[in-house]
C-alpha cells in the first residue's frame, strides 16, 4: 500500500512543478491600479485580465517568456519573464499611449481624416466577419453585481441586508459567480458551449447564468443587440448615424500604426454608442475599442449606461485577429436602488482549426457538464486567469459560510417557525405553512383574497387548499394538490372542484393534470373578462360583460415535449354542462339609468338548443413545431431559447357522440405565430394566424363554438394582445364554421420616441398593431391600433387608440388601457 501511494506522489510531483503563478499589480504612472488590463504571452492567446483592483494572475510552466500587458490609451508593455516552477511576482506601470496627432493639414469644411480610415474598415468589415470559418476557443468568465445604494425601506417594508449582501454602508454584491466553458463557432453564426466548470456564491446548488455567446458583442456585425439593436460604428450604414475624429495615432511594438478615432454620435438619442474604436492601419481591422451606450433604460429598467472595453490580438499571419479580452461594466438604478456591474471574459488558446465532426454543431448551444457547479476551492485557486479582489473574495467565505447555516434543518426550521406564525395579512393574501427541509408547504386561499362579483353567483367567495412538495433538490420536479369550495351568496349555492398535477421531468417538460368538479365556467374558456375586471364594471360602472354555465366535470391533460421542437398536448374531459340566470341585480352606481343584460351570450345566430342542457365528451389533440428550437441543456433541466423560424401550432378537438354525450363534431386548425423579430434599428415585430374550421358540425352547444377573445371595456390583459382584439364583441363572431384571424405588431423601440426629449425620458415605446377576424356568419372584421408601451409605474401599462372596420364600414374609435392580469392558460 506505501509503495502504491510512493508511486502516485512521484506520479504527481512532476505536474506540480510543471507550472507556477506570475502574478502582480499594474498600474498607471500615478501608481493607480487599472483594471481589466489584458496579459498574454506574446505570439499566442493564453493569457488573462487583470480584476477590477489591477490585480493579475497568469499560469506558466517553467521556461522563458515574453509577458504582454496591453490596455485601452496606455502603451503597450512586454516583460520578460522566467519560470523556474516557483511562483514570480511582477508589478507593472504602464504610461499613456503618446498619441500623435495627425501630421494633415484640415482646411476649414474638408473631411477629418478619420473617414478615410473609417471607410477602410467599413469595406473590410465583411471580410473579417467572415474571415474565420471556425474556431475552438476557452472562456473564462466573471460576473459581480454590486448595489452602491439601497434603501432602509421599500413600500413601507424593511430592505434588510439582501441575505447578508449589504454591509453597514448599504452597499454590497449581490451576484458574483465565475464559469469556464469551451467555445465553439463556425459561419455564419453557429456557436456550441460547453460549461467546465460553474460556481456562484453562496449557492452551491445552482448554475452561473454566465454565457460566452452573450457576451459576444461583435462590431463587425452591423448591429448588437442590447434591448435595441445598436449601431456598430463600421457597419455599413455607420455613416449615417456617426461623425468621426481622428485623435492622433501610435505605434505598437511590432511596428503597426494604430489609429485612435473618436466616435461622436449625429443623434444622441439614436441607438448608437460613443467612445473610441482604434483601428490599424494597412489592414483596417479593430485593434481595440473602448465604447459606451446610454439610454438603456428604456428598454432595460435596472441599468441604465453600458460601457464595452475589448482588446484584440493577433493569432495568425498576416491579418487574422481574435478578441482576447471583453469587458462589460453596467450603471442603473430601480426603485432607490443603485446598482453596478461588470463581466470580464478572457478567450485563449485558440483553435482556429477544430477537428469537428459531421453533426457536431446541433440545436444545443450549450451544455452544461454534470458536475460543473461541484468545483472545489483548489480548482478555481488554479483555474481562474483573473485574480479575485478582496471583496469578492471575502463575499465567497462570507455567503458560503452563510448557505452552509442555512441549509442546515436547525436554521430551516427556525426560519419555518418564524414564517408559519400567521399574520394579520394572510387574511388578504392567504396563508402558507411551509416544511422547508422536507420541501413542502400548505396554502390556504381565504375568502377575502378570492372575493369576486358577478350577477349569477352575487357576492361570491372561495376558500382553498394547495399542497405542494419539491420532488428533487434542485425543485426541477413538482407535485400539487388543491381543492376549493366556493359559494355565491345570492344564487345560495355551494361548489367545489380539486385537481392533482405533476410535474415529473424538466427535460422535456412532462406533466400531467387531472381535476374535477362543479364550477361556473365562461362560454368561452379561455376567458375573455377577467374576473377582476367582471367584478369592477359589474359593481362601479353597472355593466356585465361575462357570461356563465354551470360545468360538472372530470378531466385530464397531459403534455410533453416528444422531440426538441415538438411539444405535445393531450386532453380528455367529461363534462354536464347547465344554463345558469342572473340572481341579482346590485350595483353601487347607476341603478336609475342602466339595466344589466340576461346571461346570454349576444350572438345573431345562436339556436335555441345550443344553450340547454348537455353531456359532452370530448378529446382534443396540440402539436407545436418549433423548427430550429435553440435550447440550453443543464444536468437537471432544458431551457428553451427560441427559433428563428415560425411556430407551427396544429389543433384537432373531437366531440364523442357515445356514453351518453349530446356532442358530435370534429374542428381542426392550424396556426403561425412569430415574436420577437428584430429589424435592425427599426424595432421588433411579431405575428400570428390561424385558420380553422368545424369538418363535422352535426351537434354542438354553445360551448363548443370556436370563441374569440374579444373586449368591449376600456381595459385590456396586453400579455395576450397576440391572440386578442381590442374592440370585438365577446360572441357575436364565435361560430360553428370556418374563420380566420390574424394579429400583427411592431414596436418601435424608441426609434420615435427617443428623439423627443420628453417622451425619451419616459422611457415610452410607439407601438402599431393590426387584427383581423374572418368568420363565416359574420364575414370580416378589423381592427388598427397605435399607442405608447412602457408607461407608468414599472413601465407596466400601455394605452392603445383602437379603430375597427366591420363588413367593410367604419364601426367606431376607442381606447384601452392595456396591463398585465391574472387569466386562464391559452389551450387554444
Amino acid at each position: 500500500m506505501a509503495k502504491k501511494h510512493l508511486l502516485l506522489l512521484c506520479l504527481f510531483l512532476p505536474a506540480i512543478s510543471l507550472s507556477a503563478q506570475l502574478r502582480g499589480l499594474v498600474t498607471d504612472s500615478n501608481g493607480e491600479p487599472l483594471p481589466f488590463v489584458s496579459v498574454y504571452v506574446q505570439g499566442t492567446t493564453n493569457g488573462t485580465v487583470a480584476n477590477l483592483k489591477g490585480e493579475y494572475s497568469l499560469s506558466l510552466e517553467k521556461g522563458t517568456y515574453q509577458v504582454v500587458f496591453q490596455y485601452i490609451g496606455y502603451r503597450q508593455k512586454t516583460e520578460r519573464v522566467k519560470m523556474e516552477g516557483k511562483a514570480v511576482k511582477l508589478d507593472v506601470q504602464l504610461v499613456e499611449e503618446a498619441i500623435e496627432l495627425a501630421s494633415v493639414e484640415v482646411k476649414a469644411n474638408a473631411e477629418d481624416p478619420a473617414y478615410p480610415i473609417i471607410r477602410k474598415a467599413i469595406e473590410k468589415r465583411e471580410y473579417y466577419l467572415k474571415q474565420v470559418d471556425q474556431y475552438a476557443c476557452e472562456v473564462y468568465i466573471k460576473g459581480n453585481v454590486k448595489v452602491l445604494d439601497a434603501p432602509k425601506k421599500l413600500f413601507g417594508q424593511d430592505v434588510g441586508d439582501l441575505g447578508g449582501s449589504l454591509d453597514t454602508t448599504r452597499q454590497g454584491i449581490v451576484y458574483l459567480s465565475e464559469s469556464v466553458s469551451k467555445l465553439y463557432f463556425q459561419q455564419p453564426d453557429r456557436y456550441k458551449e460547453i460549461m467546465q466548470s460553474s460556481k456562484v456564491s453562496g449557492n452551491n446548488q445552482g448554475f452561473s447564468f454566465n454565457s460566452a455567446q452573450d457576451m459576444n458583442v461583435d462590431l463587425y456585425r452591423n448591429v448588437s443587440e442590447f434591448g435595441r439593436n445598436v449601431v456598430s460604428p463600421i457597419a455599413g450604414n455607420a455613416m449615417s448615424y456617426y461623425r468621426y475624429r481622428l485623435q492622433g495615432a501610435f505605434v505598437d511594438e511590432a511596428g503597426r500604426l494604430v489609429n485612435k478615432i473618436e466616435v461622436i454620435p449625429k443623434n444622441f438619442a439614436d441607438p448608437v454608442y460613443r467612445g473610441y474604436i482604434y483601428i490599424i492601419s494597412d489592414t483596417w481591422n479593430i485593434h481595440s475599442a473602448d465604447l459606451f451606450t446610454t439610454g438603456l433604460s428604456t428598454q432595460m429598467p435596472l441599468f441604465d449606461t453600458f460601457y464595452i472595453r475589448q482588446t484584440f490580438v493577433p493569432v495568425a499571419k498576416p491579418d487574422t485577429w481574435r478578441m482576447f479580452s471583453q469587458s462589460f461594466s453596467l450603471v442603473g438604478g430601480f426603485f432607490g436602488f443603485k446598482f453596478g456591474g461588470s463581466f470580464t471574459a478572457v478567450y485563449r488558446n485558440y483553435d482556429l482549426n477544430p477537428q469537428l465532426g459531421d453533426g457536431f454543431f446541433t440545436n444545443e448551444v450549450m451544455k452544461v457538464e454534470k458536475g460543473a457547479n461541484e468545483k472545489d476551492t483548489a480548482y478555481w485557486n488554479v483555474t481562474r486567469p483573473v485574480p479575485l479582489t478582496v471583496e469578492e473574495h471575502v463575499d465567497y467565505i462570507k455567503k458560503d459560510s452563510i448557505q452552509v447555516i442555512r441549509d442546515s434543518k436547525p436554521y430551516k426550521d427556525s426560519i419555518d417557525r418564524k414564517e408559519n406564525k400567521p399574520e394579520w395579512g394572510d387574511l388578504l393574501f392567504g396563508y402558507t405553512w411551509q416544511n422547508s427541509w422536507k420541501r413542502y408547504s400548505w396554502h390556504l386561499e381565504t375568502p377575502i383574497n378570492t372575493f369576486q362579483y358577478n350577477l349569477v353567483q352575487g357576492a361570491n367567495v372561495r376558500l382553498g387548499l394547495i399542497y405542494s412538495k419539491f420532488l428533487n433538490k434542485e425543485e426541477s420536479k413538482r407535485l400539487s394538490i388543491g381543492g376549493r369550495v366556493s359559494y355565491g351568496f345570492s344564487e345560495e349555492k355551494l361548489r367545489g372542484a380539486g385537481d392533482f398535477t405533476l410535474r415529473f421531468n424538466p427535460k422535456n417538460f412532462s406533466q400531467v393534470r387531472v381535476s374535477g368538479g362543479q364550477e361556473v365556467m365562461q362560454f368561452n374558456e379561455l376567458e375573455p373578462v377577467s374576473t377582476l375586471i367582471n367584478t369592477y364594471f359589474s359593481l362601479v360602472e353597472r355593466r356585465n360583460h361575462a357570461r356563465f354555465y354551470d360545468k360538472k366535470y372530470v378531466k385530464a391533460d397531459y403534455q410533453r415535449e416528444v422531440a426538441n421542437g415538438i411539444l405535445a398536448f393531450g386532453v380528455v374531459q367529461w363534462a354536464d354542462r347547465s344554463p345558469l340566470e342572473n340572481h341579482t341585480d346590485y350595483s353601487f352606481f347607476f341603478r336609475e339609468k342602466r339595466e344589466f343584460k340576461p346571461n346570454i351570450p349576444i350572438n345573431d345566430f345562436l339556436e335555441n338548443d345550443v344553450l340547454g342542457n348537455s353531456h359532452a365528451l370530448t378529446v382534443g389533440v396540440s402539436l407545436r413545431f418549433r423548427p430550429g428550437q435553440k435550447y440550453m441543456d443543464y444536468p437537471d433541466r432544458k431551457f428553451v431559447l427560441g427559433s428563428k423560424f415560425p411556430d407551427l401550432w396544429l389543433h384537432y378537438r373531437k366531440g364523442i357522440a357515445a356514453f351518453g354525450s349530446d356532442v358530435n363534431y370534429d374542428r381542426v386548425s392550424a396556426a403561425i405565430s412569430k415574436n420577437d423579430i428584430s429589424i435592425g434599428v427599426f424595432g421588433v415585430m411579431q405575428f400570428r394566424v390561424e385558420a380553422g374550421k368545424f369538418l363535422n358540425n352535426k351537434q354542438l352547444y354553445f360551448q363548443d363554438f370556436r370563441h374569440f377573445l374579444g373586449n368591449e371595456t376600456r381595459l385590456g390583459n396586453k400579455d395576450r394582445y397576440m391572440y386578442a382584439f381590442k374592440r370585438l364583441t365577446y360572441y357575436a363572431h364565435s361560430t360553428r364554421g370556418a374563420w380566420y384571424e390574424g394579429h400583427w405588431e411592431h414596436d418601435f423601440k424608441g426609434l420615435l420616441t427617443d428623439k423627443i426629449p420628453g417622451l425619451k425620458k419616459l422611457g415610452w415605446n410607439l407601438v402599431a398593431g393590426a387584427n383581423v377576424l374572418y368568420t363565416t356568419e359574420m364575414k370580416d372584421y378589423a381592427e388598427f391600433s397605435l399607442g405608447f408601451d412602457g408607461i407608468g409605474f414599472g413601465r407596466l401599462l400601455r394605452f392603445d387608440v383602437v379603430t375597427s372596420i366591420k363588413q367593410g364600414k367604419y364601426d367606431g374609435v376607442g381606447y384601452v388601457i392595456g396591463m398585465v392580469l391574472p387569466m386562464t392558460e391559452l389551450q387554444l
